[in-house]
């Protein structure tokens, strides 16, 4: 039987040992656990480092793995990251801690380097000695550690090793060193049963999660189960979302409640709950705390998880990476903790959306009209 064969940066490899893991206790563990232990390269990348309780725990950690001989490497994006102080900064760099900051903004950039001053690296990606790697949703912010008074949000990672970790360090070098190119398509075999390959998206280059995103969206034939903090659909991929609910597909989407760190993109998301409804889809806003989760189900074998939210910043603008697996343990992991999520929200039904505040629907359209920004 022939083979079927696509175009992509980085080809299927096995993932039987991968873990996907939503407690932020054990993340957190594990994690620091894992950069703790590097002894050779350490190589983080995150859009928000902030001060506070979960920024001192990675300083620890990094500056641990620097006095057991390792190389670290920290990339931080210059917006989300600006909070970090004079402080921390030099006790990474005393520790010898290498620090770089993704597109630092400058006002002139706007006359002068146009469109490019805009993207951020939207990522989060650990590399621990080539042993072990890390992607998912999770901020180095005490809104991300399991014991700050706040809620804390409600968010996923992949741990995982073996071959994928070439790929992983290609995708940190690549923006580490400035290119922000990402490979050229190689073709490869299609997946086999418990492998993963990384999806790259580098600033305004080939938009390899849309069309991956939109690849499993149309082969869907069961359910398409989408939790997503941020969702700003163009037409297309409205349109397309309809039709699957329509064709009688399982289709849940999980976005946040009224914990939001973004209430005005929250708003001009909600704009599109009418349309999805009047299609067939469930939605559900998740009560508990911020729900940050960024990954999708199709069936009962495809999982997609890691930064990308479905919005045009990440579809089009922002540097993203997210991991394809095929792999029924990692769905079945991801399906129970999703049901879980929609037990602790409240699901919007077509009637009580008809019947919301007209108060409330002005603001959706207000903010809707804006939604171009998001």
């Amino acid at each position: 039987m022939a083979t079927n064969y696509f175009r992509a940066p980085y080809p299927y490899v096995d993932c039987a040992e991968a873990e996907l893991l939503a407690d932020l206790s054990t993340i957190w563990e594990k994690l620091l656990a894992d950069i703790s232990a590097t002894r050779e390269t350490l190589f983080i990348e995150n859009f928000i480092f902030r001060p506070g309780m979960a920024g001192d725990a990675i300083t620890d950690a990094m500056v641990r793995a620097a006095n057991n001989g390792a190389t670290v490497k920290l990339m931080v994006d210059a917006y989300g990251s600006s909070a970090i102080d004079q402080n921390l900064r030099q006790r990474l760099e005393l520790a010898g801690v290498k620090i770089k900051y993704y597109n630092p903004a400058r006002f002139c950039d706007l006359f002068t380097r146009g469109a490019m001053a805009l993207p951020r690296t939207h990522r989060r990606l650990i590399l621990c000695d080539n042993k072990v790697g890390w992607i998912g949703g999770v901020a180095i912010d005490d809104q991300w550690w399991p014991s700050s008074q706040q809620a804390t949000a409600r968010d996923t990672m992949l741990r995982f090793n073996g071959e994928s970790l070439t790929h992983l360090k290609d995708c940190f070098n690549r923006l580490w060193d400035g290119s922000g190119r990402g490979p050229k398509l190689k073709k490869f075999p299609q997946a086999e049963a418990e492998q993963l390959r990384l999806i790259p998206q580098y600033a305004f280059r080939r938009p390899n999660y849309r069309r991956t995103f939109h690849w499993h969206l149309h082969a869907a034939k069961k359910r398409v189960w989408i939790a997503v903090p941020y969702f700003i659909p163009g037409p297309r991929l409205l349109m397309e979302l309809r039709i699957v609910a329509q064709r009688g597909i399982d289709l849940r989407f999980l976005f946040p409640g009224e914990h939001t760190d973004h209430p005005s993109v929250r708003l001009a998301a909600r704009r599109y709950y009418g349309r999805l409804l009047r299609a067939g889809a469930r939605v559900y806003e998740y009560q508990p705390s911020f729900m940050h989760s960024k990954m999708t189900i199709f069936d009962d074998q495809h999982l997609l998880v890691g930064s990308s939210n479905l919005d045009r910043w990440s579809l089009f603008i922002n540097n993203e990476l997210v991991a394809a697996c095929r792999s029924e343990k990692l769905v079945s992991k991801a399906s129970q903790q999703l049901e879980s999520d929609f037990s602790d929200s409240k699901e919007i039904n077509l009637l009580e959306w008809r019947k919301r505040p007209l108060r409330q629907k002005l603001l959706e359209r207000i903010f809707g009209l804006f939604d171009r920004a998001f």
